[in-house]
């Protein structure tokens, strides 16, 4: 087995791992649109590094942070619909993304890095990076462990949690923060147009399958690796984007989720 394999199989569980989970809590929060502006802002600050000739992912990750910054507490300090400023940047990053490709000088519009950051690379699954996914699960789970009570209320209820003097706004705050971090990893696999079906299809799937809480979040995280992982080992075995290839898996778990809940439904009306 190859060292570029495992190094696949490992960067799929964790990212998809992380993107599902991540995805299962924006869902849970309403967020979804949010977590699509910060996917493009990924993108459109990867662009501008390229042009630039500046690190990707330090670029990616300060307009991602500066995404949530905005979409959070500004944008509750200015009364602005989160969903109309979602969109409002996602068209912009969108803008943006292209101008600067197109900017790019012209060694790197044709190399590779241009490709990595639009539909994802195998190649950018190095030691380095699965260490940063590494470290970046492990407080993930952390966090998620040590505010787990405020957090599955906040899930539950936010208007009730609030009511009950927790700051939903802090909380929300943070976890915006932490899928921007998320959603620039796993950007390296999955480039940016298709980094945000790892997070939502995932999900999509869980829902079919679990409605508690604790096994949707878990189900959520177990699809995600699921989808990155195969997906990988699929894009490997046939040179086609590993983005590309990550979703067409996500799809086909999803598919099979549905036929499933489906089955079980049909059954228990049997049964009754």
């Amino acid at each position: 087995m190859s060292l570029l394999f495992i190094s696949s199989l490992l960067a799929g569980i964790l990212a998809g791992g992380l993107s599902g989970c991540s995805g299962a809590i924006c869902s849970k929060l309403n967020l979804n649109t949010i977590a699509f502006a910060m996917a493009h802002a990924a993108l459109a600050g990867s662009a501008i590094a390229l042009s630039a000739e500046w690190d990707p992912l330090l670029l990616a990750m300060a307009l991602a942070l500066l995404t949530a910054l905005i979409l959070g507490p500004l944008a509750d300090h200015f009364r602005i619909s989160l969903d109309t400023m979602s969109m409002i940047l996602f068209s912009i990053y969108n803008a943006l993304t292209f101008i600067f490709l197109i900017l790019s000088p012209g060694p790197t519009l044709f190399t590779g890095s241009v490709g990595q950051i639009l539909w994802g690379s195998i190649l950018a699954i190095k030691p380095g990076y699965l260490a940063i996914l590494a470290s970046l699960s492990l407080g993930y789970l952390m966090f998620l462990w040590i505010f787990w009570g405020r957090l599955s209320a906040i899930l539950f209820d936010p208007r009730l949690s609030e009511a009950e003097g927790v700051n939903v706004r802090l909380y929300e705050y943070a976890l915006l923060a932490v899928t921007g971090i998320i959603v620039v990893m796993a950007l390296k696999i999955t480039g940016g147009f298709l980094v945000f079906s790892l997070l939502y299809i995932p999900t999509a799937a869980a829902l079919q399958l679990f409605n508690t809480l604790k096994k949707f979040l878990a189900a959520s995280c177990l699809l995600g690796s699921a989808s990155a992982s195969l997906g990988l080992a699929f894009s490997l075995a046939t040179n086609l984007p590993a983005g590309s290839c990550i979703v067409i898996v996500a799809v086909l778990i999803f598919l099979a989720s549905t036929i499933i809940s489906k089955m079980k439904a049909r059954s228990a009306s049997g049964e009754v």
